[in-house]
């Protein structure tokens, strides 16, 4: 491993994770319908990401990639996994958690993990002190949560937003003289949808728009306890989604879905505050993507990066501290299938999933002129679309050839 730039300040770094929330389900992105008055103000006190990509449109290959800043390709997570279902992150993969435990944060998994389900995959075995939540999908059966080894069956999924929440304060007030990675990835608002009782029918956005509330409300307790601790002005919040919104929610007005590599299904809001480094109501306009959130956080905490696998995140440090950042070349979006391309303004799409009918394909879209992608350019710029397409063919060479010499070590 390579050590990376120390910040003056090594930040305590929370990172609140939404499960199929929208690009336009918030107050400050948008919704005219849900009031999100306490994530408003991580936006208004911090940084707005205005092109933040997840790197897939559904739960486990985007937690991969976010976890290990390699496409969930590469880490051999390409498609959402079941509760009997043997695949789960391999202990070869090194996670964020493990980059910043070696620098002595405490790091704490309140949530759903959705990385596989066996004993070898639990979060406790890569690099997470403490884990506290579901280990898939809360429509997956059975529905049981994990207390670090122990398994509750009668899961009451309406108090499980607060119960995260409650787990989160309490790890940080147990590692008050440490540094701390809190990742609190909810299982809200995956259907089915539970909230509790004192925000039923509160939203005139139906049950959806009531969830979103209750984990709005909780993330004002978390932003509370901070700042009652002292610990708010050196405390990195993040909040986010990992894929667009499902059979409900607002995707801002983007095409596609879940499942979806269409803007809908990927393009995430992702606001951050860091009041003693991050300016207050600022913007990041570069494309970005959640594998960007392990190197960036390594350099922030003068952590090391592995030297001996492709690490596909840039660091956005510069980014977030109001500089400039290189721009990456591409971004890759696959759902089973290496669906779609962007570089720069560009965007190709040349597969999708449920593949029933790729008459339209391959299609291109000026995102700047068109970020709805409504308008099909691929006739007019033969250049780009050939170029887009010879560096998607590149890179889906490459994952065969290294998915093959992986077969090949497992096999000898």
């Amino acid at each position: 491993m390579t050590s990376t730039t120390t910040s003056p300040q090594r930040p305590n770094i929370v990172l609140i994770f939404m499960d199929d929330m929208g690009y336009g389900d918030l107050g400050c992105t948008g919704s005219p319908l849900i009031r999100t008055p306490r994530m408003d103000s991580v936006a208004e006190d911090g940084m707005t990401f205005t092109q933040m990509y997840s790197a897939a449109p559904t739960c486990t290959p985007s937690r991969a990639a976010l976890l290990t800043g390699r496409y969930a390709q590469r880490v051999g997570l390409p498609r959402v996994i079941f509760p009997d279902d043997p695949a789960g992150l391999s202990d070869q993969e090194v996670t964020i958690a493990e980059v910043l435990g070696e620098q002595g944060y405490a790091c704490g998994a309140f949530g759903k993990w959705h990385l596989g389900a066996r004993t070898e995959h639990s979060p406790l075995r890569h690099g997470f002190d403490r884990f506290v939540g579901l280990p898939y999908s809360n429509d997956m059966h059975p529905v049981v949560l994990h207390v670090d080894q122990e398994i509750e069956e009668d899961v009451d999924q309406a108090t499980l937003t607060r119960r995260y929440t409650d787990e989160a304060i309490d790890f940080i007030d147990d590692h008050a003289d440490e540094p701390f990675f809190v990742y609190l990835p909810h299982t809200m608002p995956h259907i089915p949808l539970h909230v509790e009782e004192g925000f039923r029918g509160t939203s005139a956005a139906g049950t959806y728009g009531d969830v979103i509330e209750c984990l709005d409300h909780h993330v004002g307790r978390l932003l509370d306890h901070l700042e009652a601790r002292g610990q708010a002005d050196n405390t990195l919040v993040m909040i986010t989604s990992d894929n667009g919104p499902w059979f409900e929610g607002s995707t801002g007005g983007l095409r596609g879905r879940k499942i979806d590599t269409y803007e809908g299904g990927i393009k995430m809001p992702f606001l951050a505050r860091w009041p003693a480094r991050i300016a207050p109501g600022s913007t990041c306009a570069t494309p970005s993507c959640f594998i960007d959130l392990m190197p960036t956080l390594a350099n922030l905490t003068g952590a090391s990066m592995p030297e001996d696998r492709p690490i596909d995140g840039i660091d956005l440090t510069s980014c977030l501290l109001g500089g400039e950042v290189a721009e990456r070349t591409l971004h890759f979006f696959s759902h089973w299938h290496l669906n779609a391309v962007r570089r720069g303004r560009w965007k190709l799409h040349v597969d999708r999933f449920p593949s029933t009918d790729l008459r339209e394909l391959p299609q291109l879209f000026d995102l700047e002129a068109d970020p709805a992608e409504s308008y099909n350019l691929a006739s007019l710029h033969p250049g780009v679309l050939a170029d887009l397409q010879e560096r998607r063919d590149a890179f889906a060479a490459e994952i065969a050839a290294q998915q093959a010499e992986a077969e090949r070590r497992a096999a000898s």
